[in-house]
């Protein structure tokens, strides 16, 4: 049975909850699927409980976003301890400096004459940890732009005028508090991060594994990450990168043929670490 190992709810940027994907991936045959949202574990506990109800595995994951020599670098944690005390101090930081860099956002978009308010803005985030996706929705909404993706375009794109950086920890502090949270450190989408020549450094600092199969890896991609997988002896994922049917992709569960070996060697290696671990 296939597997799906890469999920957004709306615990982050998902248009989905954690029920509904479980109600889903139930409908759509899938054995084991991970929630993987950005930055946050908000969305695992309910995933899990439902999991157990319709027969479906689900992995305790995240996505933390992070840099590397000024490159934006996605790392995925698989079978996390999702109540760790040091994750979740770890993962409030960035949520309090979410908050702070959407203040920033809001103040400069009233100096160009755009007037939403932070209620406006933490009503669209709902549970979720306040990003940019929420400020857009609120411009698109309140008719200030024609589209989410004009949102970016004019106000809140790399090169627009009110982008902030956002914090994020460095690449060898994100794999770091993945490890101290007992889970698996993977590259996120390597395809579009392209620093195939820095993984020996990655694996350096402790990476265990890459995203092989992903919506953004046509096959040949694929062949090449599977290949260097296994030069590198590195754990293989993949999965969807469901976002819920709003995003670019659309409802995209599923649709990635991952077969269900990628998530038995996970389990697998998870297993020898737990096994040889102190605790």
């Amino acid at each position: 049975m296939p597997v799906d190992l890469h999920i957004h709810t709306t615990a982050s940027d998902g248009g989905l909850s954690p029920k509904q994907v479980v109600e889903l991936a139930s409908r759509l045959g899938l054995s084991t699927i991970a929630i993987s949202d950005h930055d946050t574990v908000k969305g695992i506990d309910e995933a899990l409980a439902y999991g157990k109800k319709l027969h479906v595995k689900v992995i305790p994951a995240l996505e933390l976003s992070s840099k590397f020599n000024s490159r934006d670098i996605h790392i995925l944690g698989y079978f996390i301890d999702h109540k760790s005390k040091k994750l979740l101090k770890a993962l409030k930081h960035l949520r309090d400096s979410r908050f702070e860099r959407a203040v920033k956002i809001i103040n400069c978009l009233k100096k160009n004459g755009i007037a939403i308010s932070l209620d406006d803005v933490l009503a669209a985030a709902g549970s979720a940890s306040i990003g940019r996706p929420h400020i857009a929705r609120v411009l698109h909404k309140k008719n200030y732009v024609e589209s989410f993706a004009d949102a970016f375009n004019k106000y809140l794109g790399k090169d627009a005028p009110c982008y902030f950086e956002k914090f994020v920890y460095s690449l060898k502090e994100a794999i770091g508090i993945i490890h101290e949270a007992g889970g698996l450190a993977v590259f996120a989408h390597p395809g579009l991060a392209k620093v195939d020549e820095h993984i020996s450094d990655f694996i350096a600092m402790g990476l265990d594994g890459i995203e092989v199969y992903h919506v953004d890896h046509p096959p040949e991609v694929v062949a090449h990450y599977k290949k260097l997988a296994k030069e590198y002896n590195l754990l293989i994922a993949g999965g969807s990168d469901c976002h819920g049917e709003a995003s670019r992709h659309g409802l995209r569960l599923g649709t990635i043929p991952v077969p269900d070996e990628v998530a038995d060697g996970l389990k697998a290696r998870h297993s020898t670490h737990q096994a040889h671990s102190p605790h």
